[in-house]
């Protein structure tokens, strides 16, 4: 074995591990990014299997799976580190900071599966993209209360309402997103669709003499 038998793999190997950092802070979705490191790795690990010494490739798709375990417990720890519990005060706090914010104002608001309300705020630069806030699961009920902001914010008789039990009386939860420009607008809303984003099972939400009909919890 000469050192020209390294140079390849260790080339492969480090590009590999440099493709996972590259990938997990672009702002690929979880998908796409999976879908390009899968090809990528594909393609050069082959390319080392056909043209490379025997224990290149394998060496290779080792150095690969621990550099991607790596990146997927860094993007784990990124998560969880943009994630606040509150509880209904500081959520309502949080609500009336971005009614309050002079730029331009948006709040998205979802029930999780597993039934924590879902706040993103971007009232101002202490709140910046990316930034959850999470009401866990309560007394309270969390649809009542993403009911309650579109009611608040475009007004009780608005077709979102409607549109929005629709979807979940087909067990889907999807993203309220409500936005204006400027104090001096409207505020616009629409929803946002959230496919892994399904009505958190009875056990997870408390009894509500609203919702409970629509969802259909005594079945």
């Amino acid at each position: 074995m000469t050192a020209s038998d390294w140079i390849m793999p260790v080339l492969v190997g480090a590009f590999l591990a440099f493709s996972y950092r590259v990938v997990r802070k672009s702002r690929l979705g979880l998908g796409a990014a999976a879908l390009f490191m899968a090809v990528l790795n594909a393609s050069l690990l082959w390319t080392l299997w056909a043209t490379g010494p025997s224990w290149a490739a394998p060496a290779v798709a080792v150095v690969s799976l621990l550099a991607a375990t790596t990146s997927a417990f860094a993007a784990l720890r990124a998560t969880a580190a943009r994630i606040e519990r509150v509880d209904t005060a500081r959520f309502h706090d949080l609500v009336r900071a971005v009614t309050e914010a002079p730029g331009p104002q948006v709040m998205g608001v979802c029930v999780s599966p597993r039934g924590a309300l879902v706040l993103t705020a971007f009232g101002d630069d202490t709140r910046p993209e990316g930034r959850q806030f999470h009401l866990p699961p309560g007394t309270h009920c969390p649809f009542c209360l993403v009911e309650d902001q579109a009611s608040d914010f475009l007004g009780p008789g608005n077709p979102l309402l409607h549109e929005y039990r629709t979807h979940l009386a087909r067990g889907s939860s999807r993203h309220l997103l409500i936005r204006r420009a400027s104090p001096a607008e409207a505020w616009t809303g629409r929803l946002r669709d959230r496919i892994h984003y399904r009505v958190p099972a009875p056990s997870l939400r408390p009894s509500c003499l609203v919702h409970d009909p629509l969802l259909n919890a005594d079945r």
